[in-house]
């Protein structure tokens, strides 16, 4: 059962803005579904509904969470039927696909409309109010990275890189070794996210079905996400599906890599996403002992001391920023919570559940 429900993020607050990697995730599919209309709280409830359907069905599950709550739900995917149901506000307002159904939802017929315009006022500075906050959380995430930055030059300035050069060579020479000659693929996701109570990733549950997990430790600036680069690279070249998951912080870094064919995941396994081994397949790379000229930590205590409590300081005062937009959104999603029909939505949601069957029966028959 644990290789049938995944969860992750699509999406991240991160700092480089609200970031979306949805064309990847959603890539590949045969039909996704796409949830129309400004309906609020209507559209993880919607989705729930569906979630608690299908996962009584042994079917593989993939759970697409929102960065600001994790508790909700941006879509979800039936991986083996290759069916997906998103919300399209957080996906796309114009959904294209190559090669993928695109589906029309409108749930605006399970909000009360008349409800929604008596609040309008409230509801529009509600918007105003989120927007400019979350402006203001994600100029506090790019602070944030700078100073992170300045953290990671006492081990760059002091990573052997010839080291690191033969650890993706030789790590690739070991596993990546493709299954069958084929063009590889490689799905793009979010690990975890920023939100509005901090750090939240679901490493484990990700990696929980495979054989083999390297838990990489080292420090900001030892080449981690380089690595995985490179192995992301390598793996490409050689036929090896990937699924690649940035970092929810920063984008342009990378926090894992799995490798599906090889029953395989290499990640960073430390801080905010510290992870230790537990199982028999289980083991650790450690980039700062082998890498890492040793005694950096200790020549240069004091400055990175005061640069990781800078680094803290401003990370905490993002989060707090996350945490008044929820604020701020509380009534709103009230408003809405009462305006949803319920009722509706589970007429609706059986109306997909239908059509999804009669998509899943096709598919069994086919093969």
């Amino acid at each position: 059962m644990a290789d049938q429900e995944k969860h992750y993020f699509a999406r991240g607050n991160t700092a480089d803005g609200l970031y979306t990697l949805f064309d990847s995730v959603l890539s590949g599919l045969d039909t996704v579904f796409v949830l129309q209309g400004r309906a609020g709280t209507a559209v993880s409830a919607f989705l729930t509904e569906l979630a608690g359907a299908w996962s009584h069905k042994g079917w593989s599950l993939h759970y697409i969470h929102h960065p600001l709550n994790r508790d909700w739900l941006e879509g979800l995917i039936l991986k083996e039927f290759g069916i997906g149901v998103v919300d399209g506000n957080a996906w796309s307002s114009d959904p294209v696909l190559e090669g993928t159904e695109i589906r029309l939802i409108d749930l605006q017929e399970v909000v009360s409309v008349e409800l929604l315009n008596e609040h309008a006022s409230e509801i529009e500075e509600a918007d105003r109010q989120t927007s400019a906050l979350y402006k203001e959380a994600y100029d506090t995430f790019q602070k944030t990275l700078r100073i992170h930055d300045e953290w990671e030059t006492f081990y760059i300035q002091n990573l052997d890189l010839v080291v690191m050069d033969r650890i993706a060579e030789e790590w690739a020479e070991e596993h990546l070794v493709p299954i069958r000659p084929a063009r590889s693929h490689a799905v793009h996701r979010f690990l975890g996210a920023a939100t509005w109570e901090g750090a939240v990733d679901y490493v484990l549950n990700l990696t929980d079905d495979l054989e083999t997990r390297v838990f990489v430790k080292g420090r900001p600036g030892s080449g981690k996400s380089t690595l995985f680069k490179r192995l992301a690279k390598a793996a490409e070249q050689r036929g090896v599906d990937t699924e690649i998951y940035h970092c929810g912080f920063d984008p342009n870094s990378l926090d894992m890599i799995i490798f599906p064919q090889q029953s395989l995941a290499i990640f960073d396994s430390t801080a905010p996403h510290e992870h230790f081994p537990s199982r028999e397949g289980d083991e650790i790379l450690d980039v700062y002992e082998l890498a890492i000229t040793p005694g950096t930590d200790e020549r240069f205590e004091d400055q990175i001391a005061e640069i990781r409590a800078r680094y803290s300081r401003s990370m905490k005062e993002a989060i707090a920023l996350l945490a008044t937009v929820r604020e701020v959104q509380e009534p709103v999603l009230q408003i809405y919570e009462r305006a949803v029909d319920l009722e509706a939505i589970r007429r609706l949601a059986g109306g997909i559940q239908a059509e999804v069957d009669a998509l899943t029966n096709s598919s069994v028959i086919g093969d």
